[in-house]
This record gives structure tokens, C-alpha cells and sequence, in this order.
């Protein structure tokens, strides 16, 4: 562990991620992971109970995603993906049931334009409420007037209803930004969703891991890393960056250990940066305000039931605490007995300090009322909460994100709150990484 490379501190998907974009440039990495395991937030588990497989939170990618698609396609595992052959969403109304919103194969915009004028889930004032909307999205040049907006104020410059909020609006844009709407900036939002709904049809199909997280993103990027002579040690805990000449020279990690570098990536949240960098360059303009940035908590519920209740694949609720319902079952392709949902509440200020049995009842509540003719109690639970799920996305936050480039020549920065243009998503994490790499090629 002494030899000049690139070291990565972080083993998450941005982490990860570098590591495999340098692994092809034929640019030896070593990986410093602080936890036993790798995956960061992406990683799954088996249940020791019933033996199935649990993801810390349920992903859901769309084909649009380029660079997720591409990097899972460099590591092997883009098979392990489910695609829908035409972009549907399935919501549940609490009035009107059961509703489809579905893209057609046709040319941007009439897929949309055609989408939203034969969905079930729109009244006819809505639906051309939705057109003004997706005309809004589809303008490049809206972007200065969105930059200080919320999602809530872009909504109402747009005139969408109130019920047109609750049926549509709020279950995607708290899952995809996980935060409010009336937080929640409107830029990144509207970003995002042009390329979802307004680029080709097939940018909008979902892409739903058919194995747990760890499988996905954790045991390919390993695999491809070690076979290209890269090293992972986890358990490595960074606790010191050493410098010479203005530049980063080293690391030392808890055990004394220390490792030599050419280039340093630190793929690790912000308060992990603001414990390893000199408090000189926290001061600095890029990174002085990054001990503002918030995060956002997310809790999945997972329930097991004697019988196996839904029929689709995934359902989005509205007007419900939990925003979507997964039937692991038929995601993951399960050979267990019996049901095994996953319920997810995203941006859960209100509920993250519940006890586990109060996070039961809530979701078995919101469940049935969807299928009430689930009378059973579910035979095994498990709550998973992430407060620190992702950083807290506002207009303000926004401009808090610093760039992956520092004010050391050889030392960059990855992760999905670092500033790519996305909320916090995988894109996201893999466009940071990416970056990070093409800048350490410069100096190795």
C-alpha cells in the first residue's frame, strides 16, 4: 500500500464508480472503505428470518439514466435490470381506483402530449393543465426564471390544480427529490423530468433491479476494480490527509497505516469531507458552506404476509403517507411463500422518530387502503430507517454544491451533493464520479 496511484475514499456507488471509470483508463486505484462493506447507501442484506433479500431503500432507475445504464453495462450487471417495454406508472386514487399514466411509442413531445390526454388519472381541465406543464418543461430557456423557484412556486406559475398536485405531482417529485414540494427546488426537478418525459420514449421506461442492491451495483464494480489490478480494502478508515507543496502527498488511515497518491477522490458525504479537510480550504469559497447542507431521512417498511395480495409490480399511493408500495415478490423474483411488500415514505421529517411498531401500523393502514381485503396481520416486519438518506435539496442548498474540482490541483470531490446539475440520485453519484476521473487523469 505504498506504491503512487489514485486512492478513492469512499465506497459508495460514486466511489465505486470512479474506481471502475479509472480501472478502464488503465489507471491502477486503491479504495479505502471505513465500513466492512461497500455500497454506501445501496446496499442490500438477507433477512435472517425468511432468507429474502432486503435493500436498504427500493431503487427505481429510468432508461434516461445514460451513465447508470452505462456503468452497470461496464460492470455486467445491466441484465440484472427489469425494463419496461413502454413507460407505465401505476397510481392508486382514493376515489377513482386504480389509474395508468402511460407514454406511447411516438416522437417527443406527442408521447407525452398523448400520455397525459388518454390517462385515467386527469380530469379534462387537467389534463391540458398538464400540457401547460410539460410545455414549461420542454423550454430550455425557463431555466434562469427556475433557479430561485421551489417546486411548489413552478407549480403555480404552471396552474396546476390541487388535486393535479396530489394525484401526480407530489408522489414524483417527493420520491425523486426526496423532499417536499414546498422545499424542493424547482430546477433540478424540472431538469430531471425532461429528460424522463420529454426526451425519447424509451427515456421514460423504469428500470427496476430484479436482485438486491449489493448484487447490482457492490459485487460487478468490485469484480471489474480488482481485475484490472485495482485494490479495495474495507475497514480502512481515513483520518488524516497529508499534504506537501500544495498538494495531497498521502493518507493515514486509524491504524497508522499510510497510503501514497497522485491524485486523491473523496467520495464520501459532506460531513465526512468537512472532518478530513484542513479547516484553510473548509474556508475557502467552493466548500465554506458546505456545514450548511441538511439531509433528508427515508424509511422502507418491509412486511411479509401469509398470502401474496398485489398485482403489480410497484403502485404509487396517493394522498397516503407511504408514496409507493413494491412487491418484492415480483421484483425481485422471490421464491419465498406467501407476500413480501416493500413500503416506502420519502422525505420523512414526520415520521423518522416513530417507533417501529407506530411505522407498522401506518403503512399496513395505508396498504389496505388500497387492497382492503387484506385482513391479516403480516406474519414479519423489518423497518429500515435512513436519516441521512440523501442531502436536503432546496433553491438554496442548490448553490451550496460544491464542484468536483478543488483548490488543490490533485484532490476532487464525489457524490451526489456534489454540484451535477441532478438531485440525489444515482446519476447523479456516477456523472460526479465520472468528472472526478477525467480530472485525476490530468495528473496522473
Amino acid at each position: 500500500m505504498t506504491s503512487k496511484q489514485v486512492v478513492i475514499v469512499g465506497g459508495g456507488v460514486s466511489g465505486l464508480s470512479a474506481g471502475v471509470c479509472l480501472s478502464e483508463r488503465g489507471v491502477p486505484v486503491t479504495l479505502l472503505e471505513q465500513k466492512p462493506t461497500l455500497g454506501g447507501r445501496a446496499y442490500s442484506f438477507k433477512d435472517a428470518e425468511t432468507g429474502d433479500i432486503i435493500d436498504n431503500g427500493q431503487h427505481v432507475l429510468i432508461v434516461g439514466y445514460e451513465r447508470t445504464m452505462q456503468f452497470l453495462k461496464t460492470i455486467g450487471t445491466l441484465h440484472l435490470l427489469s425494463i419496461q417495454p413502454l413507460p407505465v406508472l401505476i397510481f392508486h386514487h382514493p376515489q377513482k381506483g386504480f389509474c395508468r399514466f402511460q407514454l406511447p411509442k411516438l416522437p417527443t413531445p406527442m408521447h407525452f402530449i398523448v400520455g397525459i390526454l388518454q390517462s385515467n388519472l386527469f380530469s379534462f381541465m387537467d389534463r391540458w393543465r398538464m400540457l401547460r406543464a410539460g410545455k414549461d418543461i420542454q423550454a430550455a430557456d425557463v431555466e434562469d426564471s427556475l433557479a430561485t423557484m421551489t417546486v411548489e412556486q413552478w407549480l403555480d406559475s404552471v396552474g396546476q390544480s390541487a388535486e393535479c398536485r396530489r394525484s401526480f405531482w407530489e408522489p414524483i417529485a417527493v420520491s425523486m427529490m426526496n423532499e417536499n414540494l414546498a422545499t424542493a427546488p424547482a430546477l433540478p426537478f424540472v431538469r430531471s423530468l425532461r429528460k424522463a418525459f420529454l426526451g425519447n420514449w424509451r427515456n421514460a421506461c423504469l428500470a427496476v433491479p430484479n436482485v438486491g442492491l449489493s448484487q447490482l451495483y457492490v459485487e460487478g464494480s468490485q469484480k471489474y476494480i480488482d481485475t484490472h489490478g485495482g485494490k479495495i480494502s474495507c475497514g480502512a478508515d481515513v483520518v488524516e490527509i497529508l499534504f506537501k507543496d500544495s498538494l495531497v502527498e498521502r493518507v493515514r488511515l486509524r491504524n497508522n497505516v499510510e497510503v501514497e497518491c497522485t491524485a486523491l477522490i473523496l467520495a464520501v458525504p459532506p460531513y465526512r469531507v468537512q472532518a478530513l479537510l484542513p479547516d484553510a480550504m473548509l474556508r475557502g469559497p467552493s466548500l465554506s458552506d458546505i456545514q450548511s447542507i441538511r439531509y433528508s431521512p427515508i424509511i422502507s417498511a418491509h412486511l411479509w404476509f401469509v398470502k401474496d395480495f398485489m398485482d403489480h409490480e410497484f403502485c404509487g399511493l396517493i394522498g397516503r403517507r407511504t408514496q409507493w408500495l413494491f412487491n418484492r415478490r415480483k421484483i425481485i423474483k422471490e421464491s419465498g411463500k406467501g407476500g413480501h411488500v416493500s413500503a416506502v415514505i420519502s422525505a420523512a421529517y414526520d415520521f423518522v422518530e416513530y417507533s417501529n411498531e407506530e411505522l407498522i401500523r401506518l403503512t399496513l393502514e395505508d396498504i389496505r387502503s388500497v387492497y382492503p381485503a387484506l385482513a391479516t396481520e403480516p406474519t414479519h416486519a423489518v423497518v429500515i430507517r435512513e436519516k441521512r438518506a440523501t442531502f436536503s435539496l432546496t433553491p438554496k442548498t442548490e448553490y451550496l454544491r460544491p464542484p468536483q474540482e478543488t483548490s488543490v490541483p490533485n484532490l476532487f470531490l464525489a457524490g451526489d451533493w456534489t454540484n451535477t446539475g441532478y438531485p440525489a440520485t444515482i446519476e447523479g453519484a456516477i456523472v460526479s464520479a465520472e468528472r472526478c476521473a477525467d480530472l485525476a487523469m490530468r495528473v496522473v
